[in-house]
């Protein structure tokens, strides 16, 4: 369907430019000269009242938005101030918010420092308690509804789909809201609450924290099933800076029964709360800027494109060792595997030395190979002192396909070559061609 173009003035407002646009409506920047200042024109595309049916639900979504949220004055909710349902087509006048979605920090190289993910979810607990003063459940809160500003303010938006559990307006029914965020409740069509948004808000903290979404599948129907059914993975194992601590809320947040989470949004907050004091005020993001630089020269990370290093810079965790430390002893289970960042690593096994590790290897990762015999094969100490990046194998099986894949084809790669190593030394080693580690090595 081609864009309709930009019209000149809806009602008295005077169009700017169009800032958004989604199935159903397309959002503008307007003008107000009453009042002078900017505002967001939010209109239902004409085409989609072309049918009367059709039609007549469209304007029943605005008129039911107009209805529950213009009674709404809270800092962190974007206010209604104007709507005429029976214009054509329908719109609705908003606060104009200059900012950007909560969407467009999903991505794994775009995450935002975990102490600022839980301001933003404080300040949604806030806004949704007030809703809930209002007798609404707000039923599609998503990142894409979520706006943050330049100062760190945060609004939500469109409250489209809202529920009102005081039955004052004509509700919408059936399964409404994006499917991703949906509680299990929601899913099964059962009475909604609070507690309803609270599973949702769960699942926004979740995505923002680690680039994923809980719950992941092909198909509408595959996502539900997951939601009713799938304890998510928690969020440290895929980020392992974040606290233990920090799994506990978010994951009490997005337990299956409405009874398991928080009984009031303001046992959500002080929760947030209780886990921002344990945390720096602020990422050291230079640091990380500095190490991704640094792993961006090692030829092992050569076939990696940026968003899958930031990817994996955020699975893993950075460690610094001093010299003498033993990083892997043999005949020990081993859970995670190591990318050596700098220094020098020494491989030995039953007390005789194998060999020295440099930069840009690899060691431990047979275990992620083989998950069935998870035990080291030779211990690892280090010569120097040494940074090195540490994956745990759980946090690498939940990550991208992409991700996964390029790590696939490097292991591979240097399989290949520790075969053909082994076999050229094996008169003199006496080895089999299972021991590696990275660049033809023996593996811890």
């Amino acid at each position: 369907m081609q864009a309709a173009p930009v019209p000149k003035l809806i009602g008295k407002y005077r169009i700017e430019g169009e800032i958004g646009r989604g199935a159903s409506s397309v959002v503008y920047l307007a003008y107000d000269p009453f009042h002078g200042r900017n505002v967001a024109v939010k209109q239902i595309h004409g085409y989609l009242l072309a049918d009367e049916k059709q039609a007549a639900h469209y304007r029943r979504t605005l008129r039911n938005e107009a209805l529950l949220a213009g009674h709404l004055r809270h800092p962190h909710i974007v206010r209604l101030l104007d709507a005429d349902d029976d214009a054509s087509p329908p719109y609705l006048v908003l606060e104009y918010v200059e900012g950007k979605t909560l969407a467009a920090f999903t991505a794994r190289d775009k995450l935002l420092p975990p102490p600022q993910v839980l301001d933003i979810a404080y300040k949604c607990c806030s806004a949704l308690h007030q809703a809930q003063s209002y007798g609404l459940v707000h039923r599609d809160l998503k990142p894409a509804n979520i706006m943050l500003q330049a100062d760190g303010n945060v609004k939500v938006t469109d409250f489209g789909t809202a529920l009102s559990v005081r039955g004052e307006t004509t509700q919408m029914l059936g399964l409404i809201g994006s499917p991703y965020y949906m509680s299990p409740e929601q899913v099964r069509e059962e009475s909604l609450t609070h507690q309803s948004d609270m599973f949702s808000l769960g699942v926004v903290m979740y995505e923002l924290l680690t680039g994923h979404r809980p719950f992941e599948a092909e198909g509408e129907y595959a996502i539900l099933y997951k939601i009713g059914t799938e304890d998510p993975t928690p969020p440290s194992v895929l980020r392992p800076e974040l606290p233990r601590e920090l799994d506990q809320v978010v994951l009490r947040a997005m337990a299956k029964k409405p009874r398991h989470r928080y009984a009031e949004w303001a046992d959500f907050a002080e929760a947030l709360v209780q886990v921002h004091r344990t945390l720096p005020l602020r990422r050291p993001q230079d640091n990380d800027a500095e190490r991704f630089v640094q792993m961006r020269k090692l030829p092992f990370f050569e076939g990696f494109h940026d968003a899958a290093l930031w990817e994996i810079l955020r699975l893993g965790h950075v460690h610094p060792h001093p010299r003498g430390t033993t990083l892997m002893r043999e005949n020990t289970p081993g859970d995670t595997f190591l990318v050596i960042l700098e220094g020098r690593i020494t491989v030995s096994r039953n007390g005789w030395k194998l060999v020295t590790l440099e930069p840009g290897v690899t060691l431990g990762e047979m275990a992620y190979l083989q998950p069935d015999n998870p035990m080291r094969t030779a211990t690892a100490v280090a010569e120097t002192d040494v940074v090195v990046l540490e994956v745990a194998n759980a946090a690498l099986r939940q990550a991208s396909d992409d991700l996964q894949k390029r790590f696939d084809k490097v292991f591979i790669r240097l399989l290949v070559q520790r075969l053909m190593a082994t076999t050229a030394k094996v008169g003199n080693w006496g080895m089999d061609s299972t021991l590696g580690l990275g660049q033809g090595t023996p593996a811890a």
